[in-house]
């Protein structure tokens, strides 16, 4: 995920002269020297660079500092370091702009735009009116699903009436040659975008296309954004709010030539193919000097952070993605995080770059700044912090406040075995252009755990975690394996409760505003509880089901349905055999989809599988481009009433009756498409 760009120090001689005597050569006049750099430099506000020039000499003056001994002290000759070909960093993941936050995760359903006003949940996204990329998606009575490169179109109401018929299936691809991989999808009324990764291009491939009543699908432009491969296998990398794609990409200053003009990310427009790569537009800017605040933090290893808001636009307007964007250069580690009015960097340094000190009561915590970039293209803000979250999902915002669950022995200092962690929360107003240190009533010690990994949620009320002592996802083995999980409040964080589990926990998912944890107690089969967070969190229930075993890690192959009645059915993919249960990113087999329904007391119980068939995939269909399924292929999806499981290359329906799953009809993604 990070290669880097042309790093090269041109050689600067200062040589002395002497002037001729007759008689004795007096000593040669002291030359002027560069000044002596000894800390990082470091501005105690958020302020911009006025130059591309002002920008290089900040690099300069980094290098001399990070490479003293390259500097030759008779004669001032620096060193010229090889130069290295760049390409920018990491691509598009979230996207933009809303007028007021909204709380935490949303496995809740949402009502999708030109659909029925029945409940529909067809992705499981962390944030309402945040939508995330994925591979399945809805548009009207349209399933819009992404395989091997291509799109292809379900009517979930073909004639007018429930059922599953393919309208079409297009290649997102132009060349099966192409070295590219397609991962996710959005939508944004009827536009879907596509994004992947060229790496002939070296950038981020984002393809629009229009999609219309019929379910027909007509291409509208394709654009190059320079960066590196983007590939996250913990999220998907992408986010879209109110028509607005968000791009968060990095540039690690250490690779720039402080001695060349700067090569910055272009954002361009695809005309056609050429031989060898693309033919392109000649691409605008994403960025420049002078929109990249300046560090408030010393670091020895500076990273350019950056974020770009890019409206869509209207249809018809056929320009360039025209991004606003906004830069920090800081440490180098960050977690990204994207509400409906803002966008939030937590960033921290490197331990081999940055190292710490380690006196001082909080020097097992990494310092961190946090950044808030509002969509609304207002001034961004910033807050000094310690403590790093594990992920995206560890971070949350209220309309109030910010707020983060922190890992807190992270610096290397006396490290001990197991998590220490704080809940932060600080509000709005804390953070302003003029950064200030969050006091320590900001943190509040939680509960430790004794695992290194560990998930974590957050609902309307609460943050849970809880961990594991494995890296695997396999069953552990033996009998009565057990785990605990800690549920936070956060209108109270000193209000903390801790659950023993009946088994492991592998997975924290949230289902309205409690939550689902799975995991195994044995070989028998993976458990299911329902931690409830009404009142004191309690497990209101475990199921266990018996001879199944999860095959995929990320949080949108669970997905789960609340009704009014606070009664709902949740589901998520599962193997019969525990050698497929391994969760690895790399599996592409189809998985069965196993659900589990609740009632309003939280008590759970399995009602079947829909199965995946063996070699379902149609003999005349030919995977060509992004033959791996890295981002999973199995979804369990709810429209209203119905049922729906994506199982690779096929779409099954259900039917829940007398508290079992059966199968109503299936619908072959690979058979070929009907003729316009």
């Amino acid at each position: 995920m990070a290669k880097t760009w042309v790093a090269a120090i041109a050689a600067v001689a200062l040589v002395g002269t002497a002037t001729a005597q007759t008689e004795s050569k007096p000593p040669s006049r002291p030359q002027p020297q560069e000044p002596q750099i000894t800390e990082p430099p470091v501005w105690n506000r958020l302020e911009r660079f006025e130059s591309e020039a002002e920008l290089l000499q900040y690099v300069r003056d980094i290098r001399r500092l990070q490479y003293p001994a390259r500097r030759a002290a008779a004669d001032g000759v620096v060193v010229t370091g090889s130069a290295i070909p760049l390409p920018p960093p990491p691509p598009p993941p979230p996207p933009a702009p809303a007028a007021a936050m909204e709380s935490a995760a949303s496995a809740a359903p949402v009502a999708q735009a030109g659909a029925s006003q029945e409940l529909t949940s067809i992705t499981n996204v962390q944030t309402q009116g945040v939508d995330e990329g994925g591979i399945v998606k809805m548009v009207g009575r349209f399933l819009v699903i992404l395989q091997d490169g291509r799109l292809f179109v379900a009517d979930t109401r073909p004639g007018g009436q429930a059922g599953l018929s393919l309208t079409g299936r297009t290649n997102v691809y132009r060349n099966p040659r192409a070295d590219t991989w397609y991962d996710e999808l959005l939508i944004s009324g009827n536009r879907i975008l596509v994004t992947g990764y060229s790496y002939r291009e070296a950038a981020s491939e984002i393809t629009v296309f229009t999609i219309d009543e019929t379910g027909a699908l007509t291409r509208e432009a394709t654009y190059y954004i320079s960066s590196n491969d983007y590939y996250d296998p913990e999220n998907y990398s992408t986010r879209l709010v109110n028509g607005n794609l968000v791009i968060y990409t990095p540039l690690n200053l250490m690779s720039v030539n402080p001695d060349q003009p700067m090569r910055w990310p272009l954002v361009r427009r695809w005309l056609r193919d050429g031989d060898h790569r693309a033919v392109t537009s000649a691409g605008l800017r994403l960025f420049d000097a002078r929109d990249i605040y300046k560090p408030i933090t010393p670091t020895r290893t500076p990273m350019i952070h950056s974020v770009s808001v890019c409206p869509l636009g209207d249809v018809r307007s056929g320009d360039e993605l025209d991004c606003s964007t906004t830069a920090f250069v800081g440490p180098p580690r960050r977690e990204f995080f994207v509400s409906t009015s803002d966008i939030y960097l937590w960033v921290t340094p490197n331990r081999w770059g940055d190292p710490q000190p380690c006196d001082g009561p909080n020097a097992s915590a990494v310092p961190a700044t946090l950044y808030q970039v509002p969509l609304s293209g207002a001034t961004p803000r910033a807050l000094f912090a310690r403590g790093e979250p594990t992920s995206q999902l560890a971070m949350d915002a209220s309309a109030t406040e910010f707020r983060a669950l922190l890992s807190w022995n992270t610096s290397g200092c006396g490290n001990s075995d197991g998590v220490e962690l704080r809940y932060f929360r600080t509000p709005f107003n804390a953070l302003s252009a003029t950064p200030r240190a969050a006091p320590a009533r900001a943190y509040t010690e939680t509960p430790r755990l004794d695992d290194a990994r560990y998930e974590v949620r957050f609902t309307d009320t609460h943050v849970v975690y809880g961990g594991r002592d494995q890296y695997h996802s396999f069953p552990q083995g033996g009998e009565n394996n057990t785990g605990r999980v800690v549920a936070v409040s956060t209108a109270r964080p000193t209000n903390t409760v801790t659950i023993d589990t009946p088994h492991e926990v592998m997975r924290i998912e949230r289902v309205g505003n409690d939550i689902a944890l799975t995991g195994y107690r044995s070989d028998e089969g993976l458990s299911l509880s329902f931690l409830e967070l009404t009142g004191r969190p309690r497990i209101a229930s475990t199921t266990v089901l018996r001879g199944r075993y999860e095959s995929e890690n990320r949080s949108h192959a669970f997905n789960s349905i609340v009704n009014a009645d606070q009664t709902g059915l949740m589901g998520l993919p599962t193997v019969a055999r525990v050698k497929e249960g391994g969760r690895w990113v790399w599996r592409s087999n189809a998985s069965d989809l196993s659900f589990v329904s609740f009632d309003a007391v939280g008590r759970l119980a399995p009602v079947g599988e829909l199965a995946a068939r063996p070699n379902a995939t149609d003999s005349s269909y030919r995977c060509e481009v992004s033959c791996v399924d890295w981002y999973g292929n199995s979804r369990a999806l709810y429209i209203g009433s119905r049922v729906l499981a994506l199982s690779a290359t096929e779409l099954i329906e259900g039917e829940v009756r007398e508290g079992r799953i059966a199968e109503t009809r299936r619908l072959n993604l690979s058979a070929p498409p009907p003729r316009s």
